[in-house]
């Protein structure tokens, strides 16, 4: 299920549980320090459910996790987070 636009190219499945990000508009810095680039990238994420009410646990972010996508994923139960 495709979430629009947006510079990341999010595609979701139909529980919104896993997203993939596709285009990632700073993706050679990401190749050359994914520590830091997705870092700030899931903070932001973070950041704007929390600011939102939105709550899904911790959310985690795979750097690369597919061909062609980052892989976010988003807890259906919060207490189960690990990451």
């Amino acid at each position: 299920m495709s979430r629009g636009g947006g510079r990341f190219a999010p595609s979701a499945d139909a529980r919104c549980r896993i997203v993939r990000l596709r285009r990632c508009p700073l993706l050679e810095a990401a190749r050359a320090q994914p520590d830091v680039i997705c870092t700030v990238h899931l903070g932001l994420i973070r950041g704007v459910l929390a600011s939102s009410g939105v709550d899904v646990g911790r959310p985690s972010l795979e750097p690369f996790a597919e061909e062609g996508a980052c892989v976010l994923r988003l807890d259906d139960d919060p207490s189960e987070s690990t990451r």
